[in-house]
């Protein structure tokens, strides 16, 4: 297997990102490497006509542990379809699973040293498809992928996009609390040209009620287009070392103003942003399955984006 994954780095290598480099007239679906990395299998049945697709990976499982994976799959799948817009959008979602199996069970962290709080973390190892890792600028709960890796995920699934992008979600087997996002279209990694991946990672942590809010948080994030809500002084100074993920225009769901009754506090930020529910998915409710009013109409428009007719 390690002769496998030898082979996928090159093969990563030699495969340019841009979606105008892929080849078109081969059935997109077949861009995936046989046996190593596995073709997306769809979960349940397949919608036809205007949809989104949305893809699950598997980070840190063994093909022993893949059962759980499989598990794992149907939760986060039950968790955004138990969400509005989603429920009523049921038929014009798509979702899939790639059993892309590890030899190593679990993921790597890294050791990160910043002037926002010093060195953390610790260098381990770990032989997984996607090099997924803990302790990205020093935050231990902010996952990260390495760059080969995320230019893999365009390569293998950028055509999988319908309406604007296609949706990935790497499920890390870990029981830390742990995840990331990117915002549709926006990556860190400037060897991508016009991104057609949306992607998000996020651990099983529990399996159970807390796994279900990280991944309708940060579908949030990565679907739906939607900025944090919750304040934290030790992000707000780490997240500025990636100015992608935090620009200085904040997403919709939050304002500079307060238009009466919201609430203040949100981007990492005690003061100076506003938000319109006290508590909400994209804060810490983890037991919400509801968006707030202005998170909602966010994520339709994004809906009838994603599936891609008018």
């Amino acid at each position: 297997m390690n002769k496998h994954y030898l082979s996928i780095l090159l093969l990563f290598a030699f495969s340019s990102c841009v979606n105008d480099d892929l080849p078109v007239e081969k059935d997109v679906k077949d861009i995936c490497i046989d046996s190593i990395i596995p073709c997306p299998v769809i979960i349940g049945e397949e919608n036809k006509g205007c949809v989104a697709n949305v893809i699950f990976l598997a980070e840190g499982f063994t093909e022993e542990e893949m059962s759980e994976f499989r598990d794992l799959c149907d939760i986060a799948k039950q968790a955004i379809l138990d969400m509005e817009p989603f429920k009523s959008s049921r038929n014009s979602l798509n979702f899939y699973k790639v059993e892309s199996p590890s030899i190593t069970s679990g993921i790597k962290t890294i050791e990160f040293t910043s002037t926002c709080n010093g060195t953390t973390g610790t260098n381990t190892t770990s032989d997984t498809p996607w090099s997924v890792f803990s302790n990205k600028i020093g935050l231990q709960r902010l996952l990260g992928i390495e760059s080969s890796r995320r230019d893999a995920l365009e390569t293998l699934y950028g055509h999988y996009a319908t309406g604007d992008y296609v949706y990935t979600i790497i499920i890390a087997n870990s029981s830390g609390y742990f995840a990331s996002a990117e915002f549709p279209g926006v990556t860190e990694y400037n060897t991508i040209s016009n991104p057609k991946v949306s992607n998000m990672i996020l651990s099983k942590y529990d399996s159970g009620e807390i796994f279900k809010f990280l991944a309708r948080h940060e579908f949030g994030h990565s679907f739906g287009n939607l900025d944090d809500e919750y304040e934290d002084s030790e992000a707000n100074c780490a997240l500025k070392i990636q100015p992608w993920f935090l620009p200085v225009e904040p997403k919709l769901n939050i304002l500079t103003d307060n238009p009466g009754n919201w609430f203040e506090g949100a981007r990492y930020s005690r003061t100076g942003y506003w938000r319109e529910w006290s508590n909400s998915i994209m804060r810490n409710e983890f037991y919400s399955t509801e968006f707030s009013p202005i998170q909602r109409t966010i994520v339709e428009q994004r809906l009838t984006e994603a599936v891609g007719c008018q």
